[in-house]
C-alpha cells in the first residue's frame, strides 16, 4: 500500500509540475448564476498554539511587490483558537465570478493554481497589506461554483477546482463593524486593557493606536521559526496569546497577528484576524513561479474602512501601492457570461530547463520518504522510544530532542511529526481521560441523569453499569489512562 501511494504521489506531483510549466485553464460549463448551490461559506478553526503549514508553489503575476493571498477572516477568540461567527447577511453565489460589495475596482493579481489551498479557499490576491484599505472584492475563476461571505470578504469553491483566478479589489466603502470585532475573552480583558492603555496613551484615533501597538510588538518580541509547530512549553491551561505577550516573547505570524488584534480591541479599536498566504518575494508583472508561505496578519477599522497591518517582524517587504482610482469611472473587468466566461488569455512562460528534472527528482525523494512513514498512537503523558535508525537526530516537529535511541514524553494531545533521519513518525497523542469523561456524560444524558452523578452512584442506580463505572474511574482518575482501558469502557457502554 505504501509503495502504491508513493507511486501515485510521484504521478500527481509530476502533473502539478507540468501544469506549472504550461499554465492554462478550461472554463467548462456550470449552472447559471445563482443556481445549483445551497452551501454557505464557512471557515476552519485556527489554533494559536499551532503553526500554519504547507507552502504553495504557484504561477502568479502581480504589481512587482509582495502579494498577499487572503483566504479566511476570523472575528472571535476563545480558548486559544479563532473562529468566524458570521453575521455578514448571507452568501453570494456565482458561476465563475463573484462580487462582494461595490466600488471602483483595480486588479489585485492573477494566479494559476495547481492544487487546493487551505480550507478550499479561492485566494483574493492583493498587494502589501500595510496602508492598504480593503473595501470590496471581485474574483473570477472560470468553471468553478463560487461562494463568498458578504462581510468577511473571503471566497470558497463550492464545486470544481480553480485553475485560473483573477482578483480585483476596491478601497474604502466598508460598512461599520459591529461588537464582534471588539470581543476579548473576559479572563484576558483586564490584563490586556492595562497594557493597551499604556501603549496608546495620548492617541486620539484608531490609526495612532494601531501604529503604537504594531511598533510595540516589532520592538519587543522576536520571530522564531522553530515555533511554527505546536508549542510544547506553554503551561497547561495558559492562554497562548497572553503567554506570548507576558512570558514567551517570541513566536510566529499567528502569535503576532493575534496579539495585535486583541490589544487593538482592548484599546477600543475594532480588529480581526486574516489567514492566507504571503509570497516569499516580490511577484513580477509577468507570469512567474512563486513560492507562497502560509501567513496570518491583522486588520483594524479606522472609521472608514478596514486597513491591513503586518505586525510580524520581517513579515513583508515594501511593495508598490495600488494605482490611483479615477474620480468617476474605473476600469472594471468585463463580466463573463455564465456559460462561457470571457477572461484575458494566459500566456505561457518559459522556465529554465533544470527546474522540471529537479522537481521530479524531489518528488521521487518525497515519495521514498513517504513510504518510510510510521503512524503511532499514544496517550497523553505516555513515553515513546525512538530507537532506529540509531545515531540520527530526532526532531519533534522542528524541535531537536536528541539522537536515537531516545525516549520522548508527550504531555499534550494533538498530532506530532517526529523525524528520525529518513524515517518520519506520525504520532497521534490522545487524551483518553477527556474522551472517557465525554462518554460518561453521554451515558448520563441517555439515562436522563444529572451530570453531577458519580460513577458509584450510577452503579447503585443501575447495577448493569457497575463494570462501566469501575472502568471509568480507572481511566479518568487512575495513575495512567491507556488505550486498552478506554476501548474496554467504550465496549461496556
Amino acid at each position: 500500500m505504501r509503495i502504491l501511494l508513493a507511486v501515485l504521489g510521484v504521478v500527481l506531483i509530476a502533473l502539478g509540475v507540468v501544469s506549472l510549466v504550461q499554465p492554462g485553464y478550461a472554463p467548462g460549463r456550470a449552472p447559471p448564476f445563482g443556481q445549483g448551490f445551497s452551501a454557505a461559506p464557512s471557515t476552519p478553526v485556527v489554533s494559536v498554539s499551532g503553526g500554519l503549514y504547507f507552502k504553495a508553489l504557484l504561477k502568479a503575476r502581480g504589481a512587482g511587490g509582495v502579494m498577499y493571498l487572503r483566504c479566511f477572516v476570523f472575528d472571535r477568540y476563545e480558548g486559544g483558537a479563532w473562529v468566524y461567527t458570521g453575521g455578514g447577511g448571507g452568501a453570494a453565489f456565482g458561476d465563475g465570478l463573484v462580487t462582494v460589495g461595490g466600488g471602483l475596482f483595480v486588479k489585485g493579481g492573477e494566479l494559476n493554481l495547481t492544487g487546493a489551498l487551505m480550507g478550499g479557499c479561492v485566494p483574493v490576491a492583493s498587494p502589501s497589506v500595510d496602508g492598504f484599505m480593503l473595501g470590496a472584492v471581485r474574483v473570477v475563476a472560470p468553471g468553478v461554483a463560487l461562494s463568498a461571505d458578504l462581510e468577511g470578504l473571503f471566497v470558497q469553491a463550492l464545486r470544481g477546482s480553480p485553475g485560473y483566478v483573477a482578483a480585483y479589489v476596491a478601497r474604502g466603502g466598508s460598512a461599520a463593524p459591529d461588537e464582534r470585532y471588539l470581543q476579548v475573552p473576559p479572563q484576558l480583558g483586564g490584563r490586556l486593557e492595562v497594557l493597551a492603555a499604556s501603549l496608546t496613551a495620548g492617541c486620539a484615533d484608531a490609526s495612532c493606536k494601531a501604529g503604537r501597538i504594531k511598533q510595540f510588538l516589532l520592538a519587543n518580541y522576536s520571530y522564531d521559526g522553530t515555533l511554527d509547530a505546536p508549542w510544547p512549553l506553554i503551561p497547561p491551561g495558559a492562554d497562548p496569546v497572553l503567554w506570548f505577550l507576558e512570558e514567551g516573547r517570541r513566536g510566529v505570524c499567528i502569535h503576532f497577528a493575534s496579539a495585535f488584534v486583541l490589544l487593538a480591541r482592548a484599546s477600543g479599536v475594532p480588529a480581526r484576524l486574516v489567514v492566507g498566504y504571503l509570497s516569499d518575494g516580490p511577484v513580477p508583472a509577468e507570469w512567474s513561479t512563486v513560492a507562497f508561505s502560509p501567513h496570518a496578519w491583522a486588520e483594524y477599522y479606522n472609521g472608514s474602512g478596514w486597513v491591513g497591518v503586518e505586525a510580524t517582524p520581517g513579515g513583508g517587504v515594501p511593495a508598490p501601492q495600488l494605482p490611483a482610482l479615477p474620480p468617476a469611472v474605473a476600469s472594471l473587468p468585463q463580466l463573463p457570461q455564465p456559460d462561457t466566461p470571457q477572461l484575458p488569455p494566459l500566456t505561457g512562460a518559459s522556465l529554465p530547463g533544470w527546474i522540471l528534472p529537479a522537481a521530479l527528482a524531489a518528488a521521487g525523494a518525497v515519495a521514498v520518504l513517504a513510504s518510510l512513514r510510521r503512524v503511532v498512537t499514544v496517550a497523553v503523558g505516555e513515553e515513546v522510544e525512538f530507537r532506529s535508525p540509531r545515531g540520527f537526530s530526532v526532531y519533534v516537529n522542528r524541535r531537536l530532542v536528541g539522537r536515537a535511541p531516545v525516549r520522548v514524553r508527550f504531555e499534550k494531545a494533538g498530532t506530532y511529526l517526529v523525524r528520525v533521519g529518513p524515517v518520519v513518525y506520525v504520532v497521534r497523542v490522545v487524551d483518553y481521560r477527556r474522551l472517557a469523561g465525554a462518554l460518561f456524560l453521554r451515558l448520563l444524558r441517555r439515562l436522563r441523569l444529572p451530570p453531577t452523578v458519580t460513577p458509584r452512584e450510577l452503579a447503585a442506580l443501575h447495577p448493569k453499569y457497575a463494570e462501566a463505572a469501575d472502568l471509568f474511574e480507572r481511566v479518568r482518575f487512575g495513575p495512567a489512562a491507556s488505550r486498552e482501558d478506554f476501548e474496554r469502557l467504550r465496549r461496556a457502554l
